[in-house]
């Protein structure tokens, strides 16, 4: 992925709406999973969208990690612990969310139960907006300047 702005790709922000737009898609893709009672889909596409939305935040800064891991502990550490954009508890509840999506996809007979998938789904959901007001103000902002 190229970070920088660039023609035939587009800006900076053009990748951070194109990523909002995925977690956007992957909580409606979480919530039919859930309906349908597939509480492990659905902790899935709510972790993704989660991910989604933390690289959307950092590819402002032409942030890109290797891992999921190191993604969301810069995540955690700049924007929460550092900057204080985002609140402490939504560093632990990442956290939550990554090992249960991991715990799900890898351990057999370890289904979430339907509680930690609505909380999964729940969380992305405010998590998304909490995130797009920001990012939107950040690029609001930038074309100030």
């Amino acid at each position: 992925m190229k970070l920088p702005d660039n023609p035939d790709v587009g800006t900076v922000e053009d990748f951070v709406r194109e990523k909002f737009r995925i977690a956007r898609q992957f909580i409606e893709d979480a919530k039919e999973a859930h309906n349908r009672e597939s509480n492990n889909t659905a902790v899935n596409r709510a972790y993704y969208a989660l991910f989604k939305v933390v690289t959307a935040v950092q590819t402002l800064d032409k942030k890109k990690f290797r891992s999921h891991g190191q993604a969301i502990g810069n995540f955690n550490y700049e924007y929460i612990h550092q900057r204080g954009i985002f609140p402490e508890t939504y560093g632990e509840k990442l956290y939550d969310v990554m090992r249960l999506r991991h715990k799900s996809d890898y351990e057999e007979f370890d289904d979430p139960t339907d509680e930690q998938a609505q909380d999964a789904i729940s969380f992305a959901e405010e998590f998304f907006e909490m995130a797009r007001c920001y990012c939107e103000g950040h690029m609001e902002n930038k074309k100030e300047k």
